[in-house]
């Protein structure tokens, strides 16, 4: 009898730890399986595509999504409102199947009455799948919370990494005393780029050589392989909603991955299974398909890639604007053309020439010459144009052979470290020039070249907004740079505005000699 009492406590108490456990997991739900997020009282964060997505369809507020592959995660949702005049979220897949895409829009059309645009990669790479086709290789996917069976739940409400990992940490992180609730911005969701390093050298692992390979063709089989691919996972949810409009687009591979399919025999399979798919899209009213590989002035240039496929976030932003505008769309009357013109190029390119490609210093250099036909603004020389009001203080504008000003700064302003610098320079002195200029017309990044003359010294570019506080800055110290020409990009295109800069030539790092001359040179305003 008194074994059975012990078991029945026991069960007992397991039971009420259980329902403890359940019920936090259930209240907060960081993968808002059960409910939107809580943003009043807890932040959460965005981090776990195929355990979230699933909820961010059915129980967020919006009205467009922009879903798809890896070849999404860069995308904005901030430029996809501002853009489209909506509110959007982004639910990537990386490495996704269109099956898997295609289950999460059913989905979020089935939840969202509102949903009126859907923006969505087709990776080229799996136009050959079959349609049931789901990646198994990217670790145990989380089918508990794609189902309404709230029975197989428990792998969710009990589960160690969920309960510790993140429900207690959020409940912890309210005792903070600069807490404040929230959600992560789906710009960051995903996104990639400040992690990444873009151009050739990331891309090419070794020089290519050219080899005659014989090219395959597509097959009756492969091509009822695509039919019932893009039937069950492309057309029939557009179908089945014609009220919605959906941007679908090919994903712009870079011309590494062009060569890729050349020397594996696959070069002229693909160019016809884009072809077959683009006319079995073309069939349906509200469906709008783009392609941008005929810019081969981007799948050439290897800076907008961080390997053969994944394109920099400033392409995601120029796609936005593109099928917005309708530029690049493939349309009954024009596809043909389109199609005979990316063959021409895709057969025909010498693939070697992207040997030896110069490997910008800075990747967002890349975006900054891509900006003028993202925004319109065009570039303003700084040191040589009058409109823009340069002070000039401890420093001269010199200026060179070929009637360009540079900036030389050779003095100092005595010991300081690089947090204090920022707020210094602002309030008090500076080596340098200090100048203000309004970035609301488009301008988005500041790029400038600079060259440490003498052996000491360390130097920096400080951006603040119109109150004072620091946007973004670039500071080296001495040690951790020689005397070449340097090429630096400051991002701004979070910034509006006015915005106050300062180059700034003159203060020490860990050496006391005052042996100290900077030059900035080419300073352009994108």
């Amino acid at each position: 009898m008194k074994a059975k009492n012990w078991l029945i406590c026991w069960i007992l108490i397991v039971a009420i730890c259980l329902c403890f456990i359940g019920y936090w997991v259930v209240r907060v739900d960081p993968y808002f399986h059960y409910h939107a997020p809580i943003t009043n009282e807890y932040y959460y964060s965005l981090n776990n595509e195929r355990s979230q997505n699933d909820g961010i369809s059915k129980y967020f507020s919006y009205d467009a999504m922009i879903t798809g592959s890896s070849m999404t995660q860069n995308f904005k949702t901030s430029e996809m409102d501002e853009i489209f005049g909506c509110d959007s979220v982004k639910v990537p897949f990386a490495g996704a199947t269109f099956k898997e895409v295609n289950d999460n829009v059913v989905k979020a059309l089935e939840s969202n009455d509102n949903l009126r645009i859907v923006v969505r990669c087709l990776d080229m790479s799996h136009l050959l799948d079959e349609w049931d086709c789901m990646r198994t290789d990217l670790g145990v996917f989380p089918t508990y919370l794609y189902d309404n069976n709230y029975l197989n739940d428990a792998g969710y409400l009990f589960n160690r990494e969920i309960v510790f990992g993140r429900i207690y940490q959020m409940i912890k992180n309210k005792r903070s005393t600069d807490w404040e609730p929230g959600i992560d911005s789906f710009d960051d969701y995903t996104y990639w780029q400040n992690r990444y390093v873009c151009g050739s050298e990331s891309v090419m692992s070794e020089a290519i050589k050219v080899t005659h390979v014989e090219q395959s063709h597509l097959t009756n089989s492969e091509k009822e392989t695509i039919k019932t691919n893009i039937e069950k996972n492309v057309i029939n949810v557009a179908d089945q909603n014609p009220d919605v409009t959906f941007y679908y687009f090919y994903s712009p591979y870079s011309v590494v991955k062009w060569n890729e399919w050349r020397e594996g025999g696959k070069l002229l399979k693909y160019l016809e299974a884009e072809k077959y798919t683009t006319e079995l899209i073309l069939q349906h009213d509200n469906i709008r398909l783009f392609s941008f590989n005929n810019r081969t002035d981007i799948t050439t240039d290897l800076n907008n890639y961080k390997d053969s496929i994944h394109y920099a976030t400033w392409i995601n932003s120029l796609m936005l604007k593109w099928m917005h505008n309708g530029d690049y769309e493939l349309t009954k009357d024009n596809f043909e053309d389109y199609s005979e013109k990316e063959y021409d190029f895709y057969t025909t390119y010498d693939y070697e020439s992207v040997n030896g490609q110069i490997d910008y210093e800075s990747d967002f250099y890349a975006a900054a010459l891509c900006n003028e036909e993202l925004t319109g603004a065009k570039p303003i020389d700084i040191f040589n144009n009058k409109s823009v009001n340069v002070e000039i203080a401890n420093a001269e504008l010199v200026q060179t052979s070929d009637g360009k000003n540079v900036l030389e700064c050779d003095s100092y302003i005595g010991k300081k470290n690089s947090e204090e610098l920022g707020e210094y320079l602002y309030d008090t002195e500076y080596v340098g020039a200090k100048l203000t200029v309004n970035l609301d017309a488009g301008y988005k990044y500041l790029v400038y070249d600079s060259k440490r003359i003498e052996k000491y010294g360390s130097f920096a570019v400080v951006v603040y907004d119109s109150n004072g506080n620091i946007i973004n800055k670039k500071i080296v110290i001495c040690n951790d740079i020689d005397t070449d020409v340097h090429k630096n990009v400051i991002d701004l295109s979070n910034a509006k505005g006015d915005v106050t800069i300062i180059f700034h030539g003159g203060f020490f790092g860990p050496t006391d000699s005052n042996q100290l001359k900077v030059q900035y040179s080419n300073v352009y305003l994108y």
